[in-house]
């Protein structure tokens, strides 16, 4: 998985199995399973870590995916929330992982319809990784993508479509056509287009 190998400072070794073996969970698909081991986790690495440890914000943000993916969606923005918020005091705002749940945040909200805290997340996270990581990078497209179908649920179907414009030639120019990012890109694009 990868999640919890390369960190600058490593989980304690029993966490660090733990937190392999939740992510194992997750990836299997077995989210009742792995939100009651994170969820455990979580608490003993806030213990043994730190509130701020970068092991301890990832297991925070997977238990808020692993809520997403169980539909317990309030949890989910509570979780991803909070990982975002100790990740902007530990790591700062633009870092990697604090970009990515942002993103996470703003893809739960989202879903909720929380569209007041929900579009300033989406549009920092685009924003910032605009910046830090260029037009054409796959996360950056991808944020780009969630910002634009939820301006569109939100009827902005203006700044979707040129939101989704950007980030679908970002992607053409980056991977091509046939890329499943692009294609995703392309579809949203569709959809904005013909319904404006």
């Amino acid at each position: 998985m990868g999640l919890f190998s390369k960190r600058p400072r490593a989980l304690p070794a029993d966490l660090e199995r733990r937190a392999r073996a939740a992510g194992a969970m997750f990836d299997a698909g077995q989210f009742a399973a792995a939100e009651l081991s994170l969820t455990s986790l979580f608490a003993d690495c806030e213990t043994a870590a730190g509130p701020e440890h970068p092991g301890t914000l990832a297991v925070l943000d997977l238990l808020g995916s692993t809520q997403f993916r169980r539909e317990r969606l309030p949890e989910s923005a509570v979780s991803h929330r909070e990982a975002r918020r100790r990740a902007v005091s530990a790591l700062g705002p633009d870092h990697p992982e604090t970009l990515k749940y942002g993103h996470n945040l703003g893809c739960t909200l989202s879903v909720l319809r929380a569209w007041d805290e929900g579009l300033p997340v989406l549009r920092d996270v685009v924003s910032r990784r605009t910046r830090k990581l260029g037009e054409r990078h796959p996360d950056t497209i991808d944020t780009a993508k969630t910002l634009g179908a939820a301006l569109y649920m939100t009827g902005d179907k203006q700044a979707a479509a040129v939101t989704l414009q950007a980030a679908y030639h970002a992607a053409l120019k980056a991977f091509g056509a046939d890329d499943p990012l692009t294609q995703e890109v392309a579809h949203n694009l569709q959809i904005v287009l013909r319904n404006r």
